[in-house]
């Protein structure tokens, strides 16, 4: 089983997610609003949203092929 702390070494919060794909936070937000291939946000909290590391991998590695 994987530990709490290695779950949220997993896990990017928004800004961290935007700065790892190099966007901001609004074309983040953008992208999982407009692109259906982008990963689903994972609710933390009542008022705190992130990514996992290895969707956003996952999504930079189709992201290469198409361009």
């Amino acid at each position: 089983s994987t530990s709490n702390t290695q779950l949220a070494k997993e896990i990017l919060r928004l800004k961290e997610a935007a700065f790892y794909l190099g966007v901001s936070t609004v074309t983040l937000w953008r992208l999982g609003e407009s692109d259906p291939r982008f990963p689903s946000k994972i609710r933390m909290s009542a008022r705190c949203v992130g990514y996992r590391k290895s969707d956003l991998d996952a999504w930079l590695a189709g992201q290469e092929g198409n361009h």
